[in-house]
């Protein structure tokens, strides 16, 4: 099993890398559900990680708020992820979404065709309504998308576990075609409930390890 580790800091990466997480999401501003980190940190989060066999999962989100962005917003990220792409990074962290809380498909595949590198889709995912989610998520496979990160509810404040009809739901759909990797409240302790009751191949959190 994959654990994947959001941090913030390198003294975070160092400390993550050595509880043994798999994977690490690198961000900038946690407090603000994540944004783009700057070179520097991704560079030097890929030449201490990749040696240890830990791979590096970039966001890619140019300000808090919600994920519906402007033209010039979309460039920042665009550009960002060209930039980027130098630097041998394994996944590339990303979600769009139009006014109504639709999946953004035209913003998607923009940014998708700036890179080879891996995406997926990060929790701007549960903004989006149920009855609209399979839908979107049928399309994140047709462009390609590796994997889901989500919560399994808009709410962040519910217990992951609560929505374990949710992520199921997600996983059953998925059919294999893009992975599903619960996170939002995730963490060392909560995990073997969340095994018993689905066993997942990734999970991520900022404590997971």
């Amino acid at each position: 099993m994959i654990k994947e580790a959001c941090v913030e800091t390198f003294q975070d990466i160092i400390h993550a890398v050595n509880r043994g997480a798999n994977r690490i999401e690198l961000c900038d501003n946690l407090s603000v559900g994540g944004t783009t980190p700057s070179y520097g940190m991704v560079k030097l989060a890929i030449e201490y990680c990749h040696p240890l066999n830990v791979e590096v999962a970039v966001m890619i989100r140019p300000r808090g708020g919600d994920f519906t962005y402007d033209l010039f917003e979309k460039e920042i990220m665009r550009e960002d992820i060209i930039a980027l792409s130098e630097l041998n990074v394994d996944y590339f962290v990303f979600g769009a979404l139009t006014r109504d809380q639709s999946l953004d498909q035209q913003t998607m595949h923009y940014l998708i065709q700036q890179t080879n590198i891996p995406v997926v889709m990060h929790m701007a995912f549960d903004q989006i309504p149920y009855r609209s989610q399979l839908k979107a998520m049928d399309t994140l496979i047709d462009l390609g998308v590796k994997r889901i990160l989500t919560h399994g509810s808009h709410d962040a404040t519910t217990s992951i576990l609560d929505n374990v009809t949710q992520l199921a739901r997600l996983l059953r759909h998925s059919k294999g075609n893009i992975e599903i990797m619960p996170g939002g409240g995730l963490n060392k302790d909560n995990l073997p409930e969340l095994l018993e009751l689905i066993p997942f191949k990734e999970v991520h959190g900022t404590k997971i390890v």
